[in-house]
């Protein structure tokens, strides 16, 4: 399904009839006495058409769309069913106080929410959109960044949510599982009156052609919110038994509550601390590979610098490699730690400073605002690990947990680039130490407990700095080895909690 302007503005995926009916049915096998049924996105009707073809005796079924063109259709089309209400409807500016008072109850809100971001709605100038809330209240760089990016059904079934919260009303949605997560951190985090919650996946290519991990996410009200409630995800809408469940404890999701009970000491923060590597936002002029002795940048022009600033480099490609290869990239490193004043290349290196003003033009524009206040051509990532003879390495954009050691090249440390995640060391006994613990199955169960493999970024520092080193050699036996091989080291202790 190609998505045209209307499709995103709009989030505009109809659901086949055949799916709507798959879902009124796993409805109606709960026994779940509804008055009314909701539908706040009605679309083109096939919910309601799925409801009318089960023959039970609603009291109420309502539709709303935004689309009037879809209402107009869709009224015709329900034309003789008296229980049946279609209105074009804002759900933005729906007033809920009202409808409390308006609804039989229990209620029951259904129906497939548009897939699409604010950011994608604001490209587009669309008018589709909640009010320009922090809901999550990030603060500094998170609140700037991809964090404030939300889906907007997020923000619509976070209302139902609150809507549901303490009644017997109940909601199912087809949504991103992704979104489906964040809905069910939402109940814990607020301790929203909910008795049930689950997660059914569903063939998002098949019903939608769009390349996504989708569910269909049930919650129901409750008298009294449940304390360690879990949400259990099914394989599919008919299957009875859940594959895993997904846990909160201490303000984070899990995807694996029963693996992650068995290793839950290993939770308690990484001794050493996680970084990124540099980040730097113009490859073209920063990246170089070597040909025939001379170093060539992204412009394909042949450069002669001084090796004083260069330093071979790994992307997350080399990283995520089974067996290191040689490195074949290089990196113009223009600073040793944030905040270096980046004038004294004039004078240590005259020729790089040339070739760093003939592109300042394109330096300077760099969009992020971390380079609004620096010092011209400055990077980010980079301090004193930058330069350790040894890292332990990960890539953060390859769904695998593949750690690997990194060296040194040509009598010079081997730099990462920023999708990249490493813990740096001065001796290679350290490396090869930790190397071995976080290659272990209990490392690997563990990381497997918390990760949920549908996520665009698999691996991010603040889940690499739950890790405890000194716990998992303590599953292994090997405590004795750990405080021989870090007994001169002063270990801070990075706790999330």
């Amino acid at each position: 399904m190609k998505k045209t302007k209307s499709t995103i503005a709009f989030g505009d995926f109809q659901t086949p009839l055949p799916l709507a009916k798959q879902v009124v049915n796993f409805i109606d096998k709960k026994s779940l006495n509804f008055e009314v049924i909701i539908e706040p996105n009605c679309g083109l009707g096939n919910f309601v058409k799925a409801i009318l073809s089960t023959n039970k005796n609603y009291k109420k079924i309502i539709g709303w769309d935004i689309n009037k063109d879809y209402i107009k259709f869709l009224k015709q089309d329900t034309s003789k069913y008296s229980q049946v209400k279609i209105d074009r409807q804002d759900f933005f500016s729906l007033n809920w106080d009202l409808l409390n008072c308006q609804l039989q109850k229990p209620s029951l809100f259904i129906g497939n929410p548009p897939w699409v971001t604010n950011t994608e709605l604001a490209k587009l100038n669309s008018k589709n959109t909640p009010d320009k809330s922090n809901f999550y209240h990030y603060q500094g760089l998170d609140a700037i960044t991809g964090k404030s990016n939300f889906d907007i059904s997020e923000s619509m079934l976070i209302k139902i949510l609150n809507f549901i919260s303490g009644g017997k009303s109940a909601m199912a949605f087809l949504i991103k599982t992704s979104v489906a997560r964040k809905l069910y951190a939402y109940i814990c985090k607020n301790e929203l009156a909910i008795s049930e919650v689950s997660i059914h996946k569903i063939d998002a290519w098949k019903y939608f052609q769009v390349n996504v991990s989708a569910c269909l996410f049930f919650a129901q009200g409750n008298s009294c919110h449940i304390k360690n409630l879990l949400c259990p995800v099914y394989n599919s809408l008919n299957e009875t038994i859940p594959n895993h469940n997904i846990g909160f404890i201490n303000q984070k999701l899990i995807a694996n509550i029963t693996m992650y009970k068995k290793l839950i000491d290993i939770d308690q923060g990484c001794e050493f601390k996680w970084r990124s590597g540099i980040k730097h936002d113009c490859n073209k002029v920063m990246e170089f590979e070597l040909r025939e002795g001379n170093l060539k940048n992204g412009f394909d022009d042949l450069v002669n610098l001084e090796n004083t600033y260069i330093y071979p480099m790994y992307k997350s490609s080399d990283i995520a490699k089974n067996t290191l290869i040689l490195p074949r990239k290089y990196l113009l490193v223009t600073q040793k730690k944030i905040g270096d004043n980046t004038a004294n290349i004039s004078i240590l290196a005259p020729k790089t400073w040339i070739y760093l003003q003939k592109y300042a033009y394109l330096l300077d524009s760099r969009k992020s605002s971390i380079y609004k206040s620096a010092p011209q051509f400055a990077i980010f990532g980079v301090g004193e690990y930058t330069f350790k003879p040894f890292k332990i390495a990960i890539s953060g954009l390859y769904k695998n947990l593949h750690f690997t050691k990194v060296g040194c090249f040509n009598n010079k440390p081997i730099v990462l680039d920023d999708t990249c995640y490493m813990l740096s060391f001065d001796y290679e006994y350290q490396a090869d130490f930790v190397l071995s613990l976080l290659s272990s199955e209990i490392t690997q169960n563990f990381l497997k407990s918390l990760v949920f493999e549908d996520n665009k970024r698999f691996i991010t520092a603040s889940l690499l700095n739950r890790i405890n080193l000194k716990a998992i050699a303590f599953h292994l036996g090997k405590e004795k080895e750990y405080n021989e091989c870090f007994k001169k080291e002063k270990i801070v202790q990075y706790s999330l909690f």
